[in-house]
Parts: structure tokens; C-alpha cells; sequence
């Protein structure tokens, strides 16, 4: 019989309970697996909708376009409730109780249970996976496939999920509404342990076909062709994968990155020759081919797994050109699957564009999101793919082939065509070498003087590896930033201007003159368990509920928005040292703020006086992302030094006898001194929640 949605809510309250312990939920986890595998293995049990229910989050091809406020209003209308029941179900809205919608549906429907609620007709996983199903086929924002689906689906709108609420008790009814939410944190399962709990194959057809539907089919087809339990009795080899190809419009999985924190770090995990490649800051993509329909057929998926074809149609001209799809010296006779990333050229400037002028050039699904206040896209502006790989040929499956092989493979697919069309740049280091570090080193100065984003380095082996490898990172990629190794992604210190939660900055003039500061908040960060341990003990931030703030003044620009609204103001605002990994203009704000913020230290022996001014910041954004116009040899040696200085203990990573590097250090950002009238001061703000 089919799954009853209890069972699933038995695992998930336990491994929650023991999530707010902070103990591992593994066992609990395999236990749960085991005890029901009658039940999973059943003909009539779906795999898939098993997946989904437990890692909700992987569902990035349905949208249900509801967030907590429009769920609660569901659950008032499926529970006819009263002002005073909505009011208890509202209480998670308040501050420091600790609550979310969920645990408050539960407590209502555990002092008055569904009237309706009978053991025999018990919701099913795969009837609740059905009905989520048919409602984000209903929603644009849903993936295409899921969208098509809709024509052999019973119609669904929010008034089923009234529906299943009056069907459910009060422990099912909280984990259902989370599941609406796909949010079940802070429980977070090991997907891994999932998928090879459901069956031992799952983690790596599933690097193959990043589709559950796609990968179950594939086991359930292939349990015929094998041997009669060979599937459970060992790890699957490398020679029975083989026989698993990548599918056009199921996106293959990425490879396993590693972020280097050193030269030494990249020394010790990297081996034999890597593929030293310039990091692209555009918007990942996997182009799928068809060039066997007429016309050909392209796909584009998003690092997500999105179907984002509709959405980056901009491209298609492109690809087309550069693939020669159709024409006399194409290399594709039936499909293909690349890799690369989706970027914005100037013809102008003869140069790629910065990462957040893509918003003004691709659409989400028919509309341009939060480019009100950007600059309009200019005539000699185009979207441009830069090609980094290539996973399918026709027939041949090229995950098993080595790196160098398939460069060269893509080298004779695609067709350059400046500004539209191109290979990404790369250079080839053996690590055996003695001189590997010192070429390494040169070649990460070089892109950081002229304001690249970072380096990858690719070994020289398969896409996938799926056999046991005597080195830990066999097979793994090497993410290299400046913002990864030491203090090289320090900002600055920022102050924090509210809860809810929020950061800002001030300036000189307000303590000389007595002004009230003004705040431009610019960017959000969470704080880590043990920061805010310590914020609470050490700090003291007057918290006041924001109208009645009258100590300074907030501007929270719509970019800038999040779904933790600024509830209370800090009077006297918090100091905090941030670092990132770059810079970025969000839509609707018109300034630059900080790209995926993280707190490094807070300050308790400075106000808000002493941090970095919203000016300031914005300098320092147009300095770290605008390229010299000539290669800055000086910059280039003096970033090489640093480089050095920052392997651990200071000596450089291939240091013979004796330390030589210089160590030069990073100045903090000097504030300014020039007079400013109070009606000009803006503060650059950060806005904090806890996570």
C-alpha cells in the first residue's frame, strides 16, 4: 500500500529533536529506512515523492509562490478559526518566542483536533506529493516540464491544501506546512544518506540524472538486466555506471568543489596536471543540444537545476552560431550537453560587463526583476557564453573521458566568435613540478590585479569518479579566490543599526555636530551560533521598536528587502568587521554593496563613528571591480608577496630554506575628513538576522 505520511513525520520529528540537541541523526535516519523497507521497496510505493517529501529543498522545478503569511491565511480558512485561534496562530511573528507557523498550527490543532481526521483515509506521501505537484504546475515560475504536466493532472489550487489540512493531526499538520515552506530547519538531512538509504545506486545515477523521476526510472529499467540482488550486495562499479548515459533535458550533476584557503592548500589537495582556469562571474549554464530536430532544440539549465530556457533565449543565437548547428563543419550530428557560463559583452568596451548587469539583458519568465533604478542595456551590450566543457557527444557519454581529452573535444565543437562566443581562458601546471606554486602564485596575481574573480583548478580526470581513490580530493576541483585566503576579503567594520536584523554606518560629523545619523542599509548577514553567544554576552544594543526610534534614522532601499523584516533599531549601533567575496549592484538600489557578506569579528571598543562610510564604500566597490587599463606590474609583484605571506605561518608554500616573502600589510580604509552637512549623511548599514 502506499506510504502514510505519519511515517515520514515520525523520522522528521525525531531527527528535529535530535537537531536541537545537536546530535547526529545518521542512525536514526538508516534505522527509519530499514524498519520500513517493505514499505519503500513496494511496487506501488513512489521512490520520487518518498525524495521529494524528505528533501524538499532539491525541488527547484516547483514554485508554489506561498510564504508564510499567505499559508497562514490557508490554514485559518481549512480550520474555520476565530479571531482570537488566528491571533495564537499568528504568534510567530513575535520576537524571541522562538516560533514559526508551523509549531503554532500544531498547538492549535493539538487543543482542538480535525473533527474530520479518520485512520482509514490517512494522507499518503504520495497523495500529498501529488497535490504539491499539481499546484506548482499552476505557477509560472515552475519549471516548463512541471508546467506541461498540467494537461494530465486533476486540477490544484490552494483550496486542496485546505483540504489537506482538515485530514491531518497536529503533528502531520506541522510538518506539512514545512514542507509547503520546503524550509524544515534547522533539521537539515545528509541527502547522500538518503538517497543511499532508498537504494545504495541512488547517490550516483543521481550525479548522472539530477532528476529523481529520471534517476528511479533508470534503476527500476536497469533491475532487470542485473543479477538477482547485486544491486544491494556491493558499491556499484564504475563499469556498471558506464552503462548510465547523460539524457537530454535532465541536467547532469556537478563535479565536488573545494575552496583552497593557500598556496599550500592548493599544494597539498591538488596532484599531477591541473587545468588552471580563469573563474567566470556569470550565471552557470548546462546547454543541452538536440541537433537532430528541426529546428535544433536547445535546453539551458541553471545551477539550481531550472529549466532555464525561456528565461536565457537571449543566448540561443549564440549558441546556434558558435555549434554551427545544421551547417557544414558542425561536430554534433545528434545531441550534445555543454558547460559555461552566461555573461553580458561590451562592444564598446570590448570586455565582459559585471555580474549584476545580466539582470537588465534576462528575463524571469517574461519579466525584468529590480532594473528600475539600473542603467538601461545599451545597444552594444549582447549576452555572450563563455564554453568550459563538454558531458555528452552524440552517443558517447564523456564523464568517464579525462579533462584534457574533453577541452579538446570542446575546442573542436565550438566556434569562437568574439564578444559572443568563446573558450574560457586557461593554462595548463604540473604539480609534480617543483615550480608549480611560484606559476600558480604568478598566474593568481595576475587575474586578481586585473580584478578577476578568482581562479578554478581541474585535475586531469573524469568528470565523475565513482571507484575509491587513495587521495581524498581525487576528482575535485579547486575553487580559488583572493576573499578565501586570509584577511584579503576584509571590508571594513560596519555598524548594525537594528534587529530583525539589520547594520549600519555613520560618519564623524554626526558625533562632532550632534546630527542624527542617517542609515542606508546595504546589505544583510547572519550571525553564527557562537557570535551571537557572544553578541549576548558582551554587547548591549539598545533595541527599540522601529517607529519609535527616534536615535537615528534607517532608509532599508527595496533591493535590499528581505523576508526578515527590520522589526526593532539599535539607538546606539553595534559594530561589526565583514568580509566578501566581491562587490555587487542589487536591482532597485542603483549602489554597490557587498556580494555574500560574512561577519569576521565583532567590535565592542568602537561606535558606530569609526566604521566605513557609505561613500567609502562605494569606492572602494569602483576600485575592486574596474581593471587597470595597462597590466600594473608593481600591483602584480605586490600581490605575489601577499600571496606568500599568507601560506601558513608566513612562509610560502615552496620556500627552500628560509622565509623570503614580503609580507606587506592590507591598510585599513581611512575615513574621510571632509566636511559634510548633517542633511548628507548616509550611513552603510548591515542588516543581521539569526540564523
Amino acid at each position: 500500500m502506499p506510504l502514510p505520511f505519519s511515517l515520514v513525520c515520525d523520522l522528521l520529528d525525531e531527527c528535529h529533536r535530535l537537531c536541537l540537541a545537536h546530535r547526529p541523526n545518521e542512525q536514526v535516519v538508516a534505522d527509519w529506512f530499514a524498519r520500513h523497507r517493505g514499505r519503500i521497496d513496494a511496487r506501488d510505493t513512489d521512490l520520487s515523492a518518498l525524495l521529494s517529501t524528505l528533501l524538499p529543498e532539491k525541488r527547484t522545478d516547483r514554485v508554489y509562490c506561498i510564504q508564510a503569511a499567505s499559508l497562514e491565511k490557508i490554514v485559518g480558512r481549512a480550520l474555520i478559526l476565530g479571531a482570537s485561534r488566528i491571533a495564537e496562530l499568528a504568534r510567530y511573528k513575535q520576537p524571541g518566542l522562538g516560533l514559526d507557523l508551523a509549531d503554532c498550527v500544531e498547538r492549535i490543532l493539538t487543543v482542538t483536533p480535525n473533527p474530520a481526521y479518520s485512520d482509514k483515509h490517512r494522507a499518503t506521501v504520495e497523495e500529498v506529493d501529488g497535490i504539491l505537484h499539481g499546484l506548482a504546475s499552476e505557477i509560472k515560475w515552475s519549471s516548463p516540464a512541471i508546467r506541461s504536466s498540467q494537461a494530465t493532472l486533476t486540477q490544484r489550487n490552494r483550496g486542496d491544501l485546505e483540504g489537506v489540512y482538515r485530514r491531518l493531526r497536529a503533528r502531520e499538520a506541522k510538518w506539512f506546512t514545512r514542507l509547503v515552506l520546503k524550509d524544515y530547519q534547522p533539521l537539515i538531512f545528509d541527502s547522500n544518506l538518503v538517497y543511499r538509504c532508498c537504494n545504495p545506486v541512488l547517490p550516483s545515477i543521481l550525479k548522472i540524472q539530477d532528476d529523481f523521476a529520471a534517476a528511479v526510472k533508470t534503476i527500476q529499467d536497469a533491475k532487470g538486466k542485473m543479477l538477482p540482488n547485486s544491486v544491494p550486495a556491493a558499491p556499484i562499479s564504475g563499469t556498471v555506471l558506464a552503462s548510465v548515459k547523460p539524457q537530454l533535458g535532465v541536467k547532469v550533476g556537478r563535479q565536488n568543489w573545494f575552496k583552497a584557503r593557500s598556496m599550500k592548500h592548493c599544494v597539498d589537495i591538488g596532484h599531477g596536471r591541473m587545468s588552471v582556469e580563469n573563474k567566470i562571474d556569470g550565471e552557470y549554464c548546462q546547454i543541452h543540444v538536440d541537433a537532430a530536430s528541426n529546428p535544433p532544440r536547445i535546453q539551458i539549465f541553471s545551477k539550481s537545476g531550472k529549466d532555464s530556457t525561456e528565461d536565457k533565449r537571449g543566448l540561443r543565437g549564440a549558441i546556434l552560431k558558435s555549434l554551427k548547428l545544421g551547417l557544414p563543419g558542425s561536430n554534433i550530428g545528434k545531441r550534445c550537453i555543454l558547460e559555461g557560463e552566461l555573461v553580458v559583452y561590451s562592444d564598446l568596451e570590448n570586455k565582459i560587463l559585471p555580474f549584476h548587469r545580466i539582470r537588465n539583458h534576462v528575463a524571469r519568465r517574461g519579466r525584468f526583476m529590480n532594473t528600475e533604478e539600473d542603467i538601461p542595456p545599451k545597444p552594444y551590450e549582447n549576452l555572450m557564453i563563455v564554453y568550459y566543457d563538454i558531458l555528452l557527444l552524440d552517443d558517447r557519454s564523456l564523464l568517464d573521458v579525462r579533462h584534457s581529452e574533453r577541452f579538446r573535444i570542446l575546442e573542436q565543437t565550438v566556434h569562437c566568435d568574439r564578444g559572443r562566443a568563446e573558450l574560457i581562458p586557461r593554462r595548463t601546471i604540473d604539480f609534480g613540478h617543483g615550480y608549480a606554486v611560484s606559476e600558480l602564485r604568478k598566474a593568481f596575481a595576475k587575474i586578481i590585479t586585473e580584478k578577476g574573480e578568482g581562479l578554478v583548478l581541474k585535475p586531469d580526470d573524469p568528470y565523475f569518479k565513482f571507484h575509491n581513490s587513495d587521495r581524498p580530493f581525487s576528482g575535485c576541483c579547486i575553487k580559488l579566490k583572493k576573499e578565501y585566503i586570509g584577511n584579503f576579503g576584509d571590508v571594513g567594520d560596519f555598524a548594525v543599526v537594528g534587529a530583525g536584523f539589520n547594520a549600519a554606518k555613520s560618519r564623524e560629523q554626526v558625533k562632532r555636530w550632534n546630527a542624527t545619523p542617517e542609515f542606508t542599509v546595504v546589505s544583510v548577514v547572519e550571525l553564527k551560533e557562537t557570535q551571537l553567544k557572544t553578541l549576548i554576552s558582551f554587547g548591549n544594543p539598545m533595541a527599540v521598536p522601529l517607529p519609535e526610534n527616534n536615535a537615528t534614522r534607517v532608509k532599508l532601499p527595496r533591493g535590499i528587502e528581505t523576508t526578515t523584516p527590520l522589526s526593532v533599531a539599535f539607538e546606539n549601533p553595534l559594530v561589526f568587521d565583514l568580509r566578501c567575496f566581491s562587490f555587487d549592484k542589487p536591482g532597485n538600489t542603483g549602489f554597490w554593496t557587498l556580494r555574500f557578506p560574512m561577519v569576521s569579528k565583532i567590535h565592542f571598543d568602537r561606535d558606530f563613528s569609526d566604521t566605513v562610510s557609505f561613500e567609502e564604500l562605494q569606492q572602494m566597490a569602483k576600485d575592486s571591480t574596474t581593471a587597470p587599463e595597462l597590466e600594473d606590474s608593481q600591483e602584480n609583484l605586490a600581490w605575489i608577496a601577499k600571496l606568500e605571506g599568507a601560506d601558513p605561518r608566513g612562509r610560502a608554500a615552496d620556500a627552500i630554506s628560509q622565509l623570503t616573502a614580503t609580507t606587506m600589510p592590507t591598510p585599513s580604509p581611512m575615513k574621510s575628513t571632509q566636511n559634510t552637512s548633517s542633511s548628507d549623511l548616509r550611513m552603510s548599514p548591515v542588516t543581521f538576522r539569526t540564523a
